[in-house]
């Protein structure tokens, strides 16, 4: 499992690199994407869609 981890890390940071996105931006902007849409005190311990929380 590890290794299959590793091949899609080193996909993703060559994809990032292509189009010359920053690596450590576009994960900041995913996370504050998610704190919106799951926020803790909703979202903690559930598995359901944002839309339902």
């Amino acid at each position: 499992m590890a290794d299959e981890l590793a091949d899609v890390l080193v996909y993703a940071v060559y994809l990032a690199q292509s189009l010359d996105l920053n690596m450590e931006d576009v994960i900041l902007a995913k996370l504050k994407k998610n704190e919106a849409k799951y926020p803790i005190e909703k979202a903690f311990g559930k598995k359901d869609k944002y839309t339902d929380l």
